[in-house]
């Protein structure tokens, strides 16, 4: 009997055959000193990081079991750890939180390695982010509380 791959199986191939055709295209602009080598890897790693979260969050193809940000102590690890069923425990905000907040700052901290300007812009914009973050907290919070 001939067994049928996934959908998840054929959609992992040709995300990793168009990586890396993107990144043998792109290899032509990479810079080899150091700095920007180093640089243009903070960035790809990044978006990469965030998009990999928004996959994991969405629950596409249970990718959320492998999620990064699982690693990181979110309370859904635990409950995963002490529970052993992670289908039963849903998703959670706090991780998905997690993941963005670290994809971006790896890509700010890409963003930032590029000069002065661009280190200052990266700054205000982290306060944004924190900003932004900690008042949706308080309205959820404050919507909780008063319904």
């Amino acid at each position: 009997m001939r067994s049928v791959p996934s959908t998840f199986a054929i959609g992992y191939v040709i995300a990793v055959a168009a990586i890396s055709l993107l990144s043998i295209g792109v290899s032509a602009f990479v810079p080899v000193d150091p700095l920007g080598l180093a640089q243009s890897l903070f960035i790809f790693i990044g978006i990469a990081y965030v998009f990999a979260a928004v996959l994991a969050w969405t629950g596409f193809a249970n990718l959320y079991r492998y999620s990064p940000t699982l690693l990181a102590g979110s309370p859904s690890y635990r409950r995963f750890v002490v529970q052993g069923k992670i289908a039963e425990e849903g998703r959670d905000k706090e991780a998905l939180e997690i993941g963005l907040l670290f994809g971006l700052s790896l890509a700010g901290t890409g963003l930032a390695l590029s000069g002065g300007p661009f280190a200052i812009l990266v700054i205000g914009v982290a306060f944004g982010i924190l900003w932004c973050v900690r008042s949706l907290r308080r309205r959820t919070a404050d919507s909780i509380r008063h319904p």
